[in-house]
């Protein structure tokens, strides 16, 4: 089963969820868009992938991570462990929860289909 490392919505939106595969997933939604990259989980791999760590979703057009966001809280259930005021980033949270690995991640959030609804 995932689990929820932290949620900020203090100072910047973002979110470490750890996958099932281990790997560790980061989300940050700002005013210039959304980007998720995956890391290793371990001190140096949290310190250093959400800077260095392959890059799973980046999307620059707030308004089209907003249709994103909006199609993937249509498309997953909700998860009671992820309590976001930030709409965008509980949806892409959410979607990450749900994926097993950075794979999918990738896979889910890049899917053209998404936008078609």
């Amino acid at each position: 089963m995932p689990r929820l490392l932290y949620i900020n919505e203090k100072f910047c939106h973002d979110a470490t969820i750890v996958l099932d595969s281990g790997e560790a997933c980061w989300i940050s939604v700002g005013k210039k868009g959304v980007l998720v990259r995956s890391h290793k989980h371990s001190f140096w791999g949290g310190l250093l992938g959400s800077l260095f760590g392959p890059k799973l979703y980046q999307e620059r057009d707030v308004y089209r991570a907003l249709s994103v966001a909006q199609a993937l809280a249509a498309t997953f259930r909700p998860v009671p462990q992820i309590r976001c005021r930030d709409v965008i980033l509980k949806a892409f949270c959410t979607a990450v929860w749900h994926s097993s690995s950075p794979a999918r991640v990738k896979d889910v959030l890049n899917d053209p289909a998404l936008l078609d609804g």
